[in-house]
């Protein structure tokens, strides 16, 4: 890696002097603590050693015929080849600089924690990229998935030729477009008109709506309403808040299960310290290289909300 600092990009004394005087009573550097990822609760995280992944779709089988006599033959199928979904490894870099006398002088450990807050800044990059296929999932975002449709659309087409798939809810979220997803996610079919047999069990929601999604999981009476009627949807759905997501009203159910939403570490991030003899300049930095994407729409079903 070859990292060439310059005066306009390296942290020097003279922009720095505070950090060289006694007496200040105390320094905020502007980080957070460790957080939990989220990405990880979502996509199914894999290790690829090439350049590129490749993932070839299959058809499937129509359902068994009758064999009416017991000489008839066996009615044999062949498996349509299906679309191929392409994972190709992107790089990211970044780093900082430091002046020797900085590094020497300062007083109040700024600077080590210069690097924590690199490897923060590298992980809220994958967070943003992670997640971006789930705030472009509808049509507007002009984004679309192997098979030309954004990730959420009434329009998949089959293998077949038959009736397109549907994973697109619609209205905002509430007790009626929330079972009505659920019922969507149930009545997807495989490439050969199968029903598949997805089963809704996270209810994904931007930070907007988490009390909302938490009353409509997790009340014992049916939320909004007077009447004494039970909760038919409490305990069925676990509850993802991804702060992440953009869209403040846009909300997804997911087979978490059997959804195929994948993201491959090529390179897991990986840091390098070195030191310029000829300026006498501390370099730090790191790198990373993943592919994230969807690998079949089916187990996710997706609503842009009101």
């Amino acid at each position: 890696m070859t990292m060439t600092p310059t005066a306009v990009n390296t942290h020097i004394s003279t922009d720095w002097s505070d950090l060289l005087l006694p007496g200040l009573s105390s320094v905020f550097y502007n980080t957070l603590d460790e957080s939990p990822a989220q990405f990880d609760k979502i996509f199914k995280i894999k290790k690829s050693t090439t350049s590129t992944v490749t993932e070839l779709g299959m058809g499937a089988f129509s359902p068994w015929t009758e064999r009416v006599n017991e000489t008839d033959n066996v009615a044999f199928q062949k498996i349509p080849k299906g679309l191929e979904r392409t994972y190709t490894h992107s790089e990211f870099a970044s780093g900082f600089a430091i002046g020797k006398r900085l590094y020497e002088d300062e007083l109040y450990g700024i600077i080590a924690k210069m690097p924590e807050d690199l490897a923060r800044a590298g992980r809220s990059k994958v967070e943003t990229d992670a997640v971006s296929v789930f705030n472009n999932a509808f049509a507007a975002s002009g984004v679309t998935i192997y098979d030309g449709q954004p990730l959420c659309s009434a329009a998949h087409p089959r293998l077949d030729g038959g009736t397109a798939g549907d994973n697109l809810a619609t209205g905002a979220l509430s007790d009626t477009t929330l079972k009505a997803a659920i019922n969507k996610m149930r009545a997807i079919k495989d490439e050969a008109g199968k029903l598949a047999v997805f089963t809704a069990d996270t209810l994904i929601v931007p930070p907007g709506l988490e009390w909302l999604a938490l009353e409509l999981t997790k009340s014992t009476q049916k939320p909004g309403t007077a009447d004494n009627d039970i909760n038919t949807l409490s305990g069925r759905l676990k509850v993802f808040v991804w702060d992440y997501l953009t869209d403040s009203d846009a909300w997804f159910i997911m087979d978490s299960k059997r959804a195929m939403a994948s993201f491959y570490w090529r390179v897991r991030p990986e840091f390098a310290k070195s030191n310029d003899s000829d300026n006498w300049v501390a370099k730090y930095a790191g790198r990373m290289r993943y592919s994230y994407g969807v690998s079949d729409w089916r187990g996710i079903v997706g609503s842009v909300g009101a």
